[in-house]
């Protein structure tokens, strides 16, 4: 299997489990019990976008980090958009803090994949850093 498709079915799959045990833990949440399933909300989204950002950069390989990171952030975002938008739950304040959270996490993800050594990013975004720089 590919390196692109397995990433790319990797947060699909993480994506699904986020969506399955959101909706499993909505009793919870309504029982005021929610700082702790929100750290869990956030903690899945960082991941998600650490698969995301891994099939980002095999699908678009002639682009760079630099770009790949708000795709990344785009493509992470609607996805919450959408998880929180067929939640059954009514509109209001803690839809937003639930997108604010998984946008922490995701968020969280793109400043870690700047700080990261090369030799990481090397393995995680399938490239050297140093091929994409200007003049490099």
């Amino acid at each position: 299997m590919q390196a692109r498709v397995f990433w790319a079915l990797a947060a699909g799959i993480w994506y699904a489990a986020i969506w399955i045990v959101h909706r499993t833990a909505l009793t919870e949440l309504e029982a005021g019990r929610g700082a702790g399933l929100r750290l869990v909300y956030g903690a899945g989204f960082f991941v998600l976008g650490t698969l995301l950002l891994g099939a980002v950069a095999r699908w678009w390989r002639t682009g760079s980090p630099a770009l790949w990171r708000p795709v990344m952030l785009s493509v992470g975002s609607l996805a919450a958009a959408v998880e929180l938008a067929l939640l059954p739950q009514p509109a209001g304040g803690p839809l937003l803090d639930q997108w604010m959270t998984a946008l922490l996490g995701l968020l969280a993800v793109a400043i870690l994949a700047r700080v990261l050594p090369d030799r990481v990013n090397r393995l995680w975004l399938g490239l050297d850093r140093r091929a994409h720089a200007p003049g490099g």
